[in-house]
């Protein structure tokens, strides 16, 4: 049985510099999408554009699907001079997070109501960029923390990622409703500062030599150029690596289920909660105080519960309990307007949501060769995105069709085929966090 003292020691890697730098990593990494996806909302609206054109800015979240068609670059291109400095993964990073100051700093500058043209095309550049941000800091982080401690890792990277969230949606809102929006937005390069410094504080990480895959296939097509055979080594090869595990087709159809009740339930609570009638002040308490504080319990707890019961039983875990916090907004649906009704059900079902986020980070971490850290991770996580776009987007028409109660029933049952697919993968052994159970082969990562 687990005593005080264990769960004291299960916190005590939270003290070690790497992990605390992915915190750093993650504010660099959060803002940015809450810029895009709220902020630029907002700011428009202020500024009288219409509902329509706001509307299609939700286009530019499209890079962040598909980021891992231009991930084989930011793996394995060289940037001249910033990598020799820096190294690939740091001048990466520098390179993009200087263009996106930049951009934020130009985007400051314009008027939404006459240069809304500019806008658009900026705006779709930093969330560019924010995707780009992304595939580095995933692969630098990743590649600086073993593979034991990458749970603490993953709940690091999401308190920073998260914490930022909420500085740059309420702070930043708050200083614009005093000193106006452009002054607003010129803040938020300061978020880059903790990601800047924690990668000038860890150092670039060490790069693993090139394994037994990359080699064998070097020496196979010797005859190609060598232009051509880095270019197949960047953009083919860490697909063809990930589609010569067992059961590779059952990873991918496992991480496109997983938290697809989790995400269609996430984009229809905001007009359960509406329809409901209740307050912007209930909403708020609810949703930014008892929500963030759940989420940052359940988050801390998850790199304890990756490490202490292993990646199956963890994702079994925080699966069930996604599953079950979901029906919390059936029962929303059907009983009566009580504050502490909404601040149970959203706290539950953020803690719930907390767990699950830091043992699939750590399970994606666990599954990518580290000669192909940021194409294959991704591609992970683009598909455990494309969940949310493919089912959440008739969500609202499932709704109107059926009534709340029984669309909160339809989205717990999403929930099954991602455990039914767990239980196979767990029956069978693949995936089970490190590379070595992926491939069935016995070789650690930096042997593959």
């Amino acid at each position: 049985m687990a005593t005080y003292r264990d769960f004291i020691d299960g916190l005590k890697p939270y003290g070690d510099k790497r992990i605390v730098a992915t915190f750093g990593l993650g504010m660099a990494s959060g803002f940015p999408l809450t810029f895009v996806i709220s902020l630029l909302g907002i700011w428009l609206s202020r500024e009288g554009v219409s509902k329509s054109d706001v509307g299609l800015f939700a286009l530019i979240t499209t890079f962040y699907t598909w980021k891992f068609l231009w991930s084989p670059a930011i793996d394995r291109l060289p940037l001249g001079p910033i990598t020799k400095v820096f190294g690939q993964r740091r001048g990466w990073l520098f390179a993009i997070q200087a263009m996106m100051a930049g951009s934020l700093i130009a985007m400051a500058t314009l008027e939404p109501a006459t240069e809304l043209y500019s806008v658009a095309v900026l705006a779709a550049f930093i969330a560019f960029l924010s995707a780009s941000q992304d595939i580095v800091i995933d692969a630098y982080r990743i590649e600086i923390i073993e593979d034991e401690d990458q749970g603490y890792s993953a709940a690091s990277y999401v308190f920073g990622y998260r914490t930022a969230n909420f500085i740059a949606g309420a702070g930043v809102v708050a200083f614009a409703y005093f000193y106006g929006w452009s002054a607003a937005i010129l803040l938020l390069p300061l978020l880059l500062v903790p990601g800047v410094l924690a990668a000038l504080w860890v150092g670039e990480p060490e790069r693993k030599q090139d394994g037994d895959f990359i080699k064998a296939e070097r020496e196979a097509h010797k005859s190609l150029p060598v232009v051509l055979e880095r270019l197949r080594e960047a953009v083919y090869l860490p697909f063809k690596e990930f589609t010569r595990r067992e059961h590779w087709l059952l990873i991918l159809l496992f991480i496109f289920f997983f938290k697809a009740g989790d995400a269609v339930t996430a984009i229809m609570t905001g007009p359960l909660i509406v329809e409901l009638g209740y307050s912007d002040l209930d909403i708020a308490t609810a949703n930014k105080t008892v929500g963030f504080i759940t989420l940052m319990v359940g988050v801390a707890l998850g790199a304890v519960l990756y490490k202490r019961i292993g990646i199956y039983q963890a994702l079994l875990l925080t699966g069930i309990l996604m599953m079950l916090t979901n029906l919390g907004f059936a029962w929303l649906a059907t009983s009566a307007t009580e504050g502490w009704r909404l601040g149970l059900t959203v706290g539950l079902e953020n803690f719930a949501t907390g767990l699950g986020t830091t043992v699939v980070i750590a399970y994606f971490a666990g599954l990518c060769n580290v000669n192909f850290t940021a194409t294959q991770y991704a591609l992970l996580s683009s598909l455990g995105n494309q969940a949310r776009t493919v089912l959440g987007a008739p969500s609202g028409y499932v709704a109107e069709a059926v009534g709340w109660f029984e669309f909160f029933l339809y989205a717990t049952a999403l929930a099954l085929p991602g455990l039914v697919l767990l239980m196979v993968l767990w029956k069978k052994s693949v995936g089970g966090g490190t590379l070595a159970t992926g491939l069935a082969t016995g070789k650690g990562k930096a042997d593959i």
